[in-house]
Parts: structure tokens; C-alpha cells; sequence
């Protein structure tokens, strides 16, 4: 099986990711400010939001459990990441007896847990570690770069900072931030294997964990269909963190 036919199976079967026809919300309108923050600005201010630089940079590894829904049915995600870039990921369907399990080791290395391993392609790693949503928020500032001025744009009643910048596949992207809360709360990026489709996935329902403020609701949409994470559990340096031992021969 080829790298993309291996990529399609996983997007699939596994609902790694969803598409939207249009890079920014239709409903927003933008426009920009004379006297807007700066990018880095509102970058450090969606950080802050989340909780102190004590705070963030103690995180050495996390556990994140979510119930989810998908127009096939019912499932479970659970992450395991750490510091230095690993992920554990693994998804249980109510509809399959399939087992997705991943391990990253990197931003271009990992593989996924078959017997024997499998290789993963740069794209599905981007994918994989794009459903790490907290360790996005709390690397928004790592894990995207090059941002432009910084827009206003209105969607009902809520007005945003939208962002445009790169993301790790060397994308156009575009970040939203709450401009009343600073928080990051929704991302529109370019799909990894398919140029001319988008997706979108928003963050909610911000609680506290251990001192930081954190989504416990991510949703994305495509079209008419909703694809959500609720988390159940979420957990910071957590003593049942373990990393399984797997070798990327690249």
C-alpha cells in the first residue's frame, strides 16, 4: 500500500480529520485595525490566557481521554504526549472492532503500532499530532510561524484576532483569537493530502486544569456533519504517563 492509500484508510476509518470548503468562516467579516496588537502580542496574550509561563513550561507530559461522535457513530480518543515531542495515540470505535494506535516520536518520525510497525508518512504525523488540541494551545507560539498583521473579524456578536501564518507542513493557516478572553479558539488549515480542501476545528467549553485553562470541548465541522471530542479526563504530569518503547527505522 502506498504512502496516500495508507493516508486515506487512516483519514477514513479513523476520522483523523474533516474538510470545509473555504479557508475562513464564511460568516466572519475582517477588517484591520489602525491600532491592533501585534501578532506576537496576540500570540503571548492567548498563552497568558491559558495560565503562567511557571505553569505552562511545567508541563512535562499529559494524558487527555475524550469521548467523541462522528456521522458513522460513537468513539474514543486518548493521547499520551511529552516534552520532548512523543505522542501516543489511540482511537476505539463503537462501529469496528478497528484499533487505531500511533506512536510519535517528532514532527517527522513515527509509526503506527501494527505487527510489524508501520512507517508513517510526514502528513499523517502532522494529522496525529494536530488531535494533541491542548499541546496545541500550548504551542501555538512553536508550532506555527510566519504570522501577518493581525485582523479583526466579527461573527455575531464575538470579535476575533485572526492570524494568517504557516503551520508545520509549510501551509497558509489561519488562527482565531478571542479578543475579550485572548484564548485560541479555532484554527482553519489546509488538508494535508488534499490542496484544495480546509479544516476547521474550534475550542470550548475552557475549564481549569491544574492552574491552566484548557478546551474540554473541541468540535469540527464539514458541512453538515459534526465530528466532536469531549474530554473526560485530562491530566498534567500525570503519574500514569508511560511511554511505549517503539523504534522508527527512518
Amino acid at each position: 500500500m502506498n504512502d496516500r492509500s495508507a493516508m486515506n484508510k487512516l483519514f477514513l476509518s479513523a476520522h483523523l480529520i474533516v474538510m470545509v470548503p473555504c479557508m475562513i468562516c464564511c460568516s466572519c467579516t475582517g477588517w484591520k485595525e489602525k491600532k491592533t496588537r501585534s501578532a506576537e502580542q496576540v500570540i503571548e496574550a492567548s498563552l497568558h490566557a491559558v495560565g503562567s509561563e511557571a505553569d505552562r513550561n511545567g508541563v512535562r507530559n499529559m494524558i487527555s481521554f475524550a469521548n467523541c461522535s462522528s456521522p458513522k457513530g460513537l468513539y474514543t480518543t486518548e493521547i499520551h504526549t511529552a516534552s520532548d515531542g512523543y505522542s501516543y495515540f489511540k482511537q476505539k470505535y463503537s462501529y469496528t472492532p478497528d484499533v487505531y494506535e500511533a506512536v510519535i516520536l517528532s514532527k517527522t518520525s513515527g509509526v503506527q503500532l501494527l505487527n510489524p510497525v508501520k512507517q508513517l508518512g510526514r502528513e499523517a504525523i502532522y494529522t496525529i499530532r494536530g488531535h494533541a488540541f491542548i499541546n496545541m494551545i500550548l504551542e501555538v507560539d512553536q508550532r506555527f510561524r510566519n504570522f501577518l498583521e493581525p485582523e479583526i473579524v466579527e461573527s455575531g456578536s464575538v470579535k476575533s484576532y485572526r492570524l494568517k501564518a504557516t503551520d508545520e507542513l509549510d501551509h497558509p493557516c489561519y488562527l482565531f483569537f478571542d479578543m475579550k478572553t485572548g484564548l485560541f479558539t479555532a484554527l482553519h488549515f489546509q488538508d494535508p493530502v488534499n490542496e484544495k480542501e480546509i479544516i476547521v476545528i474550534k475550542f470550548s467549553d475552557w475549564k481549569k486544569v491544574q492552574d491552566l485553562q484548557v478546551p474540554h470541548h473541541v468540535e469540527i465541522n464539514q458541512g453538515d456533519k459534526v465530528f466532536t471530542f469531549d474530554m473526560v479526563k485530562i491530566g498534567f504530569n500525570d503519574p500514569g504517563f508511560q511511554k511505549k518503547e517503539v523504534y522508527d527505522k527512518n
